[in-house]
């Protein structure tokens, strides 16, 4: 039964990479064992994580003018990984891009990430600008290929 099961999960996986019009983007593995990907947001450089545990995508909230971001609504307190809360806010009609491909308008939440940022500086990361999270990988059906280190949606 497991090997039929296998076999399955193989012709599957052969039929889903068939597929001709997957946009695929690379991807990196960090020092600190996390994904990342390079991206544009608002024609800006940015550096993503991608955290398929992580709700919602969010910019760091010192990066707001530097990707010329405009906060909508008011703000709120934002639930982490952690036990505290945070102040964030959501920003709306980012244009965001992931290697050539233009992924359309994305909403984010602005959130202070220095405590993040600080965490994988000290493990021997590089800052990031921002997370991919499960609200965007699923919006756009996201498949990541560890083995040939690409995105494709």
């Amino acid at each position: 039964m497991a090997k039929l099961a296998f076999r399955f999960l193989l012709l599957q996986k052969k039929v889903l990479f068939k597929k001709t019009n997957l946009r695929e983007v690379r991807i990196n593995l960090t020092l600190t064992q996390h994904l990342s990907c390079k991206a544009r947001i608002n024609g800006f450089k940015a550096n993503l994580l991608i955290d398929t545990g992580a709700s919602n995508s969010c910019i760091a909230m010192a990066q707001k003018n530097y990707f010329s971001i405009m906060e909508k609504g008011n703000p709120f307190e934002a639930a982490g990984a952690g036990e505290d809360k945070m102040k964030a806010i959501l920003a709306h009609n980012c244009n965001l891009f992931l290697g050539r491909h233009f992924m359309g308008d994305q909403s984010f939440v602005l959130l202070d990430m220095q405590y993040i940022n600080a965490t994988l500086v000290k493990e021997g990361g590089k800052t990031i600008d921002g997370i991919l999270g499960n609200d965007f990988l699923r919006k756009h059906k996201v498949i990541i290929d560890y083995s040939k280190k690409k995105m494709m949606f």
